[in-house]
């Protein structure tokens, strides 16, 4: 607890980086953390510096001054999140990391299948709005027809990120909290109580702000469900196209 309160002491701030690869539900917890007013939680601060051209030390010289918070500050947890494909020097993010103690939240979706589903829909809602994540019904994809050669080639890809993010993390040491994208869908209050308690800040009330864009229910969204279902029969993904979680927003 802090002794001056609702401040906290520059060593009473809990640092923490969200990692990922896309498409599990990054986006909402952090805008669902973002809410709470003792926890300052930046977006994809590593893409947004690839994009404008920024290089290696760049990153490295932001993340040093970012988890250096002012001496008193009203924010217990400060952190942000990246994709791994956003961090220019691995090792050297690994480093900063220990050096300041930086706690890891790791956000993975146990289906495959459905991930690859929603990078394809989210690459759709971009093409129409600009934006990656559904803020606003009237920008909703239609139903639609998969080409089975790029889910193929997509599902291969997703099997290697998850066999990245494993491996980084697991190499980093740091305390890690593992947060699947369908806990957050089923119980969210349950996935947050544990994030509280990881970043050692009170529990409160939050509010996230994107809407969940691709149907839970997969035949809701591919023309070409059975088609694409055909091709995985007796696999592991198999019964990965059949689940179906909530209709919840998120």
């Amino acid at each position: 607890m802090t002794i001056f309160p609702g401040l906290y002491l520059r060593h009473q701030v809990t640092r923490y980086v969200i990692l990922f690869i896309g498409r599990d539900g990054s986006t909402y917890l952090s805008s669902l953390l973002a809410s709470h007013p003792n926890i300052q939680q930046l977006y994809e601060r590593f893409g947004l510096m690839r994009k404008n051209g920024q290089g290696t030390n760049e990153q490295l010289d932001w993340v040093r001054k970012f988890f250096t918070p002012t001496l008193i500050g009203r924010a217990a947890a400060v952190g942000f999140k990246s994709k791994i494909r956003d961090v220019l020097d691995p090792e050297g993010f690994a480093q900063l990391l220990t050096t300041k103690r930086c706690h890891i939240i790791e956000v993975r979706r146990r289906n495959r299948v459905k991930a690859v589903v929603s990078e394809l829909y989210a690459s759709r809602l971009f093409e129409a709005s600009g934006k990656w994540n559904l803020y606003n019904e009237k920008d909703r994809q239609r139903p639609t027809t998969i080409d089975p050669a790029d889910f193929d080639a997509l599902l291969v890809e997703r099997e290697a990120a998850d066999a990245q993010l494993e491996s980084y993390i697991r190499q980093l040491g740091r305390p890690t909290l593992r947060i699947l994208y369908e806990d957050l869908m089923l119980d969210r209050d349950a996935v947050l109580r544990d994030i509280f308690m990881f970043l050692r800040v009170q529990p409160k009330a939050l509010a996230g702000r994107t809407l969940k864009h691709t149907s839970d229910n997969l035949r809701d969204v591919l023309v070409n469900f059975d088609e694409l279902r055909g091709r995985y029969l007796g696999s592991e993904y198999e019964a990965m196209f059949d689940e179906v979680l909530s209709q919840s927003v998120a």
